[in-house]
């Protein structure tokens, strides 16, 4: 079978002037070079070379091949550069787009979003931010697009968009004594009475639960604190203690009672959204974003309820 090598050979032959020359200008050995010619003369059915004193020349019928076969390798080679250049410009012109998450959306959300739908239509780069960090991100240029927290209610305060993805209550999780002992009608005040497993100090929803506590006059004694909403789950059952834990993070097992209000208290509540610069609403990429989170947040739906 003819090959473009052998085109290519046979064209440096004759543009070269002999089988040596035609070696070195493509780095091969002159055997090489007379073994393609030699195949190349027996797939045409005639030879290409003829001896020429010491060395040897193209015959008629060479030549001829020689010319056809620069314009097959010349048609080849520019075919090539112009399919690679247009696939340079596709690749130019796919959008990537920078996307932050709090940990625990990334895991539950984001992650899926992107594994289980199919082949974004764009790239993305993935960055973990605090849960509450995503908004200033945004605002401030560094990301794009975030899926981050606001408290619940919370009106925003720019110009950015943000498209309501889950509402995830906190719920009181503990001991099932416990959770009896608080849900009784006017529980208000044991509460500040019992144990608690909290947020780290300082921490965004630390934050959030301690304005919830100041709302209800409600003083809390810690006797444990994580940031991981399984460990505090842990922590709540070995120590006999309440904490709050979001809807979406909460275990199933038999040891641990849930509830939403205890007494006339009820848990803080957060919402997870999705926030994008005002102009995004228009683009294609954040559609395609949005539609995709909510498919995976609507897939996860009620797993904290049990249903």
């Amino acid at each position: 079978m003819v090959s473009l090598q052998q085109f290519r050979t046979l064209h440096s032959v004759r543009s070269h002037g002999g089988i040596h020359a035609a070696a070195k200008a493509l780095h091969l050995s002159p055997s090489a070079v007379s073994q393609q010619i030699k195949a190349l003369g027996s797939e045409c059915g005639f030879p290409l070379v003829e001896p020429d004193g010491r060395g040897i020349r193209l015959t008629e019928d060479g030549s001829r091949i020689a010319q056809i076969a620069s314009q097959i390798a010349d048609l080849w080679e520019s075919s090539v550069s112009r399919r690679s250049a247009d696939g340079a410009m596709t690749v130019a012109r796919r959008r990537c787009v920078k996307v932050g998450a709090f940990p625990s959306a990334l895991v539950r959300c984001v992650l899926p979003a992107i594994s289980c739908s199919g082949d974004l239509p764009f790239d993305m780069h993935l960055f973990e931010t605090a849960p509450y960090e995503g908004r200033r991100l945004v605002g401030e240029g560094v990301l794009e697009a975030a899926v981050s927290l606001q408290e619940t209610g919370e009106e925003p305060r720019d110009l950015l968009r943000v498209v309501p993805l889950r509402h995830d209550p906190f719920l009181f999780v503990g001991p099932p004594d416990l959770i009896s002992a608080v849900t009784r009608p006017g529980a208000g005040q044991p509460l500040s009475a019992m144990r608690w497993v909290l947020p780290r100090a300082g921490s965004d929803c630390d934050r959030l639960i301690a304005t919830h506590f100041a709302r209800h006059k409600i003083t809390a004694r810690p006797v444990g604190r994580t940031d991981d909403w399984v460990l505090a789950q842990e922590m709540a059952i070995a120590l006999n203690a309440l904490a709050f834990v979001p809807s979406s993070a909460l275990a199933t097992r038999s040891d641990l009672a849930r509830c939403l209000q205890a007494g006339e208290i009820p848990a803080p509540a957060r919402t997870v959204v999705l926030v994008a610069e005002a102009a995004a609403a228009a683009t294609g990429w954040f559609t395609v974003l949005q539609q995709r989170l909510q498919q995976a947040y609507t897939r996860t739906a009620g797993v904290a309820y049990g249903t």
